[in-house]
């Protein structure tokens, strides 16, 4: 099973279909996905992915890694 599979069935990340929608979420792509504001599980999943990171990149490579956008924003 895939990833984003298992996170959507958490609740975690919530997709919305733009398809129908007069005005777009996100960048305007046909979904928009976000980390759900609501589920304390998204605050878990960011400090795990977080401490990962680090780990895999270290501090300098994590700050030259990471893209800094607000994950609770629909995109």
């Amino acid at each position: 099973m895939d990833i984003r599979k298992i996170l959507k069935a958490l609740g975690i990340i919530q997709e919305v279909s733009n398809k129908i929608r007069a005005k777009r979420l996100g960048r305007g792509f046909d979904t928009a996905h976000r980390l759900n504001p609501w589920n304390p599980l998204s605050y878990i999943f960011i400090i795990g992915g977080l401490a990962i990171c680090i780990i895999l990149f270290g501090v300098y490579g994590f700050a030259k890694e990471v893209e800094w956008r607000n994950p609770f924003k629909w995109d």
